[in-house]
């Protein structure tokens, strides 16, 4: 995609650059371990009607704030294809960077002719404060909020992951083990015979696929570092998988968790959680993100929100907003 000429805008100690592609976000670095989701690289996986909006530090010539947007249909949408988007910026940004960030969303949107923005944001947890001024920001904007929804993590500390959970979850962990069940990361990962055993598993359990198996695919290919694959094995059978993504050097998301429903006496689930949780550890990262609890319908499942406090697991909003144009 060409680019056009870059628009320009000077506060103080930030310039404000936009443009037609995702090209502009390569000039600089992020001034900080960013989340993977809006790293270049994901965003040209996404789509090819994109704007990027970078606030860059005049002083250090890094990126402090970034968005990039796309068009579907008679919607601005940040993002395409990815569990958030949205404004992405460090703690110390001013609020004035801040706010100019958001009225140039808003001016380049409109000159797409979109009717409307839709943000998904970060869950809370990801950065909390940044999450409350910029929902804050957004609301002064004309954003309202669409959608919310409690999304579930773990803070990973050095305590065993048996001594956090409940006592109903602590047998069905030794359960798993007596039974001989095996963890581990796959590693190189058979990446067809994960994807099948994913569609298998869905179609059994009658759940939607959220992703075809040829992007997954593609993505475990071209990302082999942030898609990692965990399993759980019973000898040389797998009953258990997550395909879970580093969205950053200390946070890992648990992203595609399927388990075999012949083995739900077992909940082998719980011998994986428990296996992340020692390699959470192991590659000191400080948050394990299970995301959102929902049914296919996007509505609240009650039972894995259940499963997940039994678990330990705390809760942060995760919020959609829009505004019409």
């Amino acid at each position: 995609m060409q680019l056009s000429p870059p628009n320009l805008s000077i506060i103080v100690s930030h310039v404000i650059v936009s443009a037609c592609g995702i090209d502009l976000a390569d000039t600089h670095a992020f001034s900080q371990p960013g989340f993977f989701f809006n790293e270049p690289a994901h965003l040209r996986q996404q789509g090819n009607t994109a704007h990027t909006i970078l606030a860059v530090n005049q002083l250090t010539r890094c990126i402090d704030g970034r968005c990039t947007f796309f068009q579907r249909n008679q919607q601005v949408v940040s993002p395409l294809a990815a569990p958030f988007g949205s404004i992405e910026f460090v703690p110390d940004l001013p609020d004035t960077v801040l706010v100019e960030l958001i009225q140039r969303l808003i001016k380049l949107a409109e000159t797409t002719g979109a009717t409307s923005i839709r943000l998904v944001n970060y869950p809370g947890c990801y950065a909390p404060e940044q999450t409350t001024r910029l929902l804050d920001q957004l609301a002064r904007h004309g954003f309202r909020t669409t959608a919310t929804y409690e999304n579930f993590h773990l803070t990973v500390s050095q305590q065993p992951f048996e001594q956090r959970i409940i006592s109903a979850e602590q047998r069905r962990l030794r359960k798993c083990r007596a039974a001989g069940f095996r963890f581990a990361q796959w590693f190189p990962p058979d990446i067809f015979a994960a994807t099948t055993f994913i569609e298998r598993i869905h179609q059994q359990r009658n759940h939607a696929q959220t992703i075809a198996p040829a992007q997954l695919t593609k993505l475990i290919q071209t990302f082999p570092d942030r898609f990692p694959l965990f399993g759980v094995w019973d000898v040389g059978r797998l009953i258990a998988l997550v395909v879970a993504v580093r969205v950053s050097p200390g946070i890992l998301y648990y992203f595609l968790p399927v388990s075999d429903p012949a083995y739900d006496a077992y909940s082998p689930m719980v011998l994986l959680i428990d296996g992340l949780w020692t390699y959470c550890q192991q590659q000191s990262i400080a948050l394990l993100d299970l995301g959102v609890s929902l049914n296919s319908d996007r509505t609240p499942k009650p039972s894995l929100m259940q499963f997940k406090r039994n678990l330990g697991a705390q809760t942060s909003l995760k919020t959609t907003v829009e505004r019409l144009l």
